[in-house]
């Protein structure tokens, strides 16, 4: 996704910052670009996990007893997903928390726009994808047995990253629906060294990056981010080179989908990242939400973008595209 400069139909990048315990129903969105926080009333959101899917206002949302919807922040349009025990893969007694099971889910277009399109998520364990259409009773798994970090979509294909660093291409175009995909050569292992992996496409280049930190330290039971690494990745010619200037663009990476955004308000070259070490959300007392920043990936250093304190222990910050709301 490349937005367009700042206007007021433009969409923006807000940071949902968590619920909180006591004041559920009230949601706030920090937008980066003015800096002021909005606070609005969702009670529609109250004790479930949200991530965002891509598309502006659409967000995935699952609660506690396994029921997913797609629901939209502005007109509050919501879509009855098939329940997350329908997930091919899925074992109540092995993910006996509904909540935690998707980390990740893209849709492929607008569905105020268009009934024609897909919503691909990633599921936590066994990190294998699966697709739904309006007209499909359940989701479908592609390509059993290898495990994805992250997945991205463009011009009528979606791109998966396992977490071996290959690049996986699923060709939907022509009403096709692919159960198994095209398997091209994106980094090398030793680039990955346990590392999170984000794949994102942008103004018609691939990228596949890196992010350290996603582990607790045994020692000090500590994590966070210190390096992020980019990787332009050829599938024509299963080749890939590192780069450290992305010109106006900058990264948006965490639970949500992983996208580049070229727009007035964002510093250039820059990637921001939200908490996404599931460790510290099931772990920890607090949860997950301390390890977010803006990461310059010319000087190698972190900055942060907002200050004050954003956990829980499912549901923790993520980004999302929205017009902005009224303060």
């Amino acid at each position: 996704m490349v937005a367009e400069k700042v206007g007021c139909a433009v969409p923006v990048p807000l940071l949902m910052l968590a619920e909180k315990e006591g004041n559920e129903e009230t949601r706030e969105f920090f937008d980066l670009t003015k800096g002021v926080t909005y606070t609005v009333n969702f009670p529609e959101l109250v004790g479930k996990r949200c991530l965002g899917v891509g598309i502006p206002g659409w967000l995935f949302t699952v609660d506690v007893k396994g029921n997913m919807n797609l629901f939209h922040l502005n007109s509050r349009s919501l879509i009855q997903l098939p329940h997350v025990e329908t997930l091919q893969g899925f074992d109540y007694d092995y993910h006996d928390d509904y909540e935690y099971y998707v980390e990740k889910a893209l849709l492929s277009s607008d569905p105020h726009t268009t009934d024609d399109y897909i919503l691909m998520i990633n599921q936590g364990d066994p990190n294998s994808l699966a697709y739904w259409k309006p007209t499909m009773k359940t989701f479908t798994t592609v390509t059993h047995g290898r495990a994805y970090a992250d997945v991205t979509w463009h011009d009528g294909q979606f791109y998966g990253v396992d977490f071996e660093g290959n690049v996986i291409i699923f060709d939907f175009r022509g009403g096709l629906e692919p159960t198994s995909g095209k398997i091209v050569q994106g980094v090398p292992s030793e680039f990955i060294n346990s590392m999170q992996l984000y794949i994102v496409h942008s103004a018609g280049e691939l990228f596949v990056i890196t992010r350290d930190g996603i582990y607790r330290h045994p020692e000090t039971n500590s994590y966070g981010a210190k390096e992020f690494i980019v990787a332009k990745v050829d599938v024509d010619n299963e080749c890939y080179e590192e780069v450290d200037d992305l010109g106006n663009r900058s990264l948006f990476l965490g639970y949500s989908a992983s996208l580049a955004v070229e727009q007035y308000g964002c510093r250039a070259n820059h990637i921001y990242f939200t908490d996404d070490c599931i460790c510290a959300f099931r772990f920890t007392e607090k949860g997950g939400g301390k390890d977010m920043g803006a990461y310059n990936l010319f000087e190698e250093t972190i900055e942060p973008f907002y200050t004050d304190e954003s956990y829980h222990k499912f549901s923790p910050p993520i980004w999302i595209f929205n017009t902005p709301f009224s303060v």
